[in-house]
């Protein structure tokens, strides 16, 4: 079975201790940080499946600049946010970067054990998903992005040359081969999910 890592970025030594002994108890590899620079640099050799960032990390960049930079460096890389924030306009910032979960502070065992079962569940799923998305042809993953970024089938055919019907009939191939529903907005849903970020940076 492929072993579970979880980087712990928080700079209250005593919680980052008691997550670790949570998680490591069930099993996952922890490993923890209190500094932002150092975390950074363990990101390449560590290769963490998931990250839990506290939002608050101290003076000088915060725990959601931490995990825009983590993101770029660890592709799929899954975020949980602890906080005692929840503030609106931070928690708005820190959706861009599209936790898995946040947890407000205090937190239980309970919470940290579920939020992390859902982290890898989601992750194993986007396994599948990123398997999925390395069959659709280049074509395809362009009008995705345009998805992503709100456009409109007539949109997407103008810029790309193409007539609209050609391009519903892309969407429609495309649903097909991700298993996406053709209905309730299935597709615009996914395309935010793989593209939305990356478009709003």
């Amino acid at each position: 079975m492929e072993e579970k890592r979880v980087l712990i970025l928080e700079d209250e030594i005593i919680v980052a201790l008691d997550i670790k002994e949570i998680l490591e108890n069930l099993g996952y590899r922890c490993m923890v940080f209190h500094a932002f620079n150092s975390a950074l640099e363990s990101l390449v050799t560590f290769q963490p499946q998931l990250l839990i960032c506290d939002i608050n990390i101290g003076e000088g960049p915060s725990g959601i600049d931490f995990v825009i930079q983590a993101q770029n460096r660890v592709p799929g890389l899954a975020v949980i946010y602890l906080t005692a924030f929840s503030d609106r306009q931070i928690v708005e910032k820190a959706g861009k970067t599209h936790p898995v979960n946040y947890i407000l502070k205090p937190w239980s065992d309970h919470q940290i054990r579920v939020s992390v079962e859902m982290a890898f569940d989601q992750i194993a799923e986007g396994g599948k998903q990123r398997q999925k998305l390395a069959e659709l042809t280049q074509a395809e993953l362009k009008i995705l992005e345009l998805i992503a970024q709100n456009k409109k089938s007539k949109e997407i055919a103008d810029l790309l040359f193409i007539s609209e019907k050609t391009v519903k009939n892309h969407r429609y191939h495309i649903s097909k081969k991700l298993n996406l529903s053709t209905e309730n907005n299935s597709l615009l849903t996914f395309a935010l999910s793989h593209f939305g970020y990356k478009n709003e940076a």
